[in-house]
């Protein structure tokens, strides 16, 4: 396999990384606004449905593609080509099996779409949207077992590269299109084209330079190999399966029992919870093989001393972004696309505390990633999974609570499983530490950003009376300094400010 630095391939596949995200976000946002413009709430409530009853139909992926493209690094970097190309041709027949599979349950699905739809008319056309939508999402499971083979062999970049063209093109065709002719269905086409053409051309690459796996076209696993393989899918299951459940149950509870377009209008704010989802996501997936190494190497007070560093670089980071969310996005949304598309207060509020809420778990989900705790997660993932479709259900159906009441049972879920239980197994299991030390960060940190929001969210309502967009570039200058600056004066003097600040320094010096 390559023969490059570990160093080298991982600059260069965060490079690419970084750039697809950029180039991912500029382009959706821009053939967003297009979209909006041309075709309205009705179809943007759609597409948030749509997407989301497909995350339900693939849970059966979950874990697949981890473990299986977990278990190639090592033969990879020996070279074992004969080891490879039997994994790759284990993980093609599992992902076509779950590609057939989910294509005929998405299928069967097709009648029973209207249950999930509401408050909006009759549309002849809306079963044929559907199955451009499933065939969009199934097209790529019979191609990206290929993709594993650039991951295993530090060239992900390749992919990215490869991603970052068809995204742009696709982008650019759907925008030319909506312009033209405003249909939907000629939009969902190129989708499904441009899907297609991705997933093909990383698999005439991979075919090109990987020419030595073709030897083994028909290499097999033994069956001990196999079950080991499958223990890991079955640990790492249910691990990913409540984050996945409850993203996607919950906008689908907002189209059946509250209104598909204000799952529609909701969907503008989920643009940019993902944005900054993905972002700091991408960031500490990197760290993973540093946490790792240091985990293999050091005592539990170095651990813990460093997971405190990060843990508070991350704190910052998603702070700021949550803290922003919520002065910034409904006065953006109104010059965006108008008062007819923004939510109320109550649910800005909310959409930004679960925001702060799942992100905050970065650092943990990166230590417990590397310290392999999947089996010990299990019966959260589920009690969580379950505890926000009762709750978000009761708040919906029996307290007529609407969009916001869904959100407050994510938020309930979370703080019944997630917010102890990780840090329980972290901080009692692996540091020694007692959890009343993690408890006390917490709302340390919590508690700031509490006072930094209210502090930005005072000054852009009240202070800052320019309108239009000279006013909204006010109030993101305005945020960051306060945000920002009422950290610094009150972090400064510690450890952890320290780390953060030579980190910046250091980096700054490899610039």
């Amino acid at each position: 396999m390559s023969n490059d630095s570990r160093t080298n391939n991982s600059i260069r596949n965060s490079i690419m990384v970084l750039c697809e995200q950029m180039v991912y976000n500029v382009l959706s946002f821009i053939c967003r606004t297009v979209f909006i413009y041309s075709l309205g709430k009705t179809y943007l409530g759609f597409s948030g449905l749509f997407s989301d009853i497909l995350s339900l139909l693939s849970l059966g992926e979950l874990g697949v593609g981890t473990a299986i493209t977990y278990s190639m690094y090592k033969p990879a970097a020996e070279g074992d080509y004969k080891k490879l190309a039997a994994l790759l041709n284990l993980y093609k027949r599992v992902y076509t099996i779950i590609g057939i599979g989910i294509t005929i349950a998405g299928l069967c699905l097709t009648p029973f779409l209207g249950l999930f739809i509401s408050d909006i008319p009759d549309i002849p056309e809306l079963p044929i949207i559907y199955i451009l939508y499933l065939l969009s999402s199934t097209s790529s499971y019979f191609f990206v077992y290929k993709k594993s083979i650039l991951i295993t062999d530090q060239k992900s970049y390749i992919a990215s590269l490869i991603y970052i063209v068809t995204i742009s093109l696709q982008n650019i065709c759907q925008i030319v299109i909506l312009l033209l002719f405003k249909n939907f269905i000629f939009y969902l086409v190129l989708q499904v084209l441009f899907s297609l053409i991705n997933n093909i051309s990383i698999s005439i690459y991979v075919d090109k330079h990987y020419i030595e796996l073709k030897e083994y076209g028909n290499e097999k696993l033994s069956k001990g190999e196999t079950k080991v393989i499958y223990d890991n899918i079955k640990a790492m299951f249910l691990s990913k399966l409540s984050s996945a459940v409850v993203t996607s149950t919950d906008n689908l509870i907002i189209s059946t029992f509250v209104s598909t377009i204000t799952l529609g209008l909701y969907s503008n704010y989920t643009l940019f919870v993902t944005m900054f989802r993905n972002i700091t996501i991408k960031i500490f997936e990197a760290l993973h093989g540093s946490v790792g190494n240091l985990i293999v190497l050091e005592k539990p007070e170095k651990i813990y001393q460093v997971f405190k560093e990060l843990w508070f670089t991350n704190f910052w980071l998603v702070s700021f972004c949550a803290s922003g969310l919520y002065v910034l996005i409904n006065p953006f949304i109104k010059l965006w696309v108008g008062d007819s598309y923004l939510l109320g207060e109550q649910v800005v509020f909310i959409i930004c505390l679960n925001l702060y809420m799942r992100l905050i778990r970065n650092t943990f989900l990166a230590f417990i990633d590397t310290y392999g705790l999947f089996k010990e997660l299990r019966w959260k993932c589920i009690a969580e999974a379950l505890i926000n479709l009762i709750t978000s259900l009761i708040f919906v159906i029996n307290l007529d609570m609407g969009i916001y009441g869904v959100l407050l049972g994510t938020f309930v879920s979370n703080i019944l499983t997630n917010f102890w239980y990780e840090p329980y197994l972290l901080f009692v299991k692996k540091f020694n530490v007692s959890l009343f030390q993690y408890f006390k960060l917490f709302f340390e940190y919590f508690l700031c950003t509490v006072f930094a929001t209210l502090l930005a969210k005072v000054f852009c309502d009240y202070v800052v009376v320019i309108s239009g967009w000279l006013g909204f570039a006010f109030k993101l200058i305005s945020c960051c300094v306060i945000i920002n600056g009422l950290y610094v004066l009150i972090f400064h003097k510690t450890s952890e400010f320290e780390y953060l600040l030579n980190v910046l320094k250091n980096r700054l010096k490899i610039k």
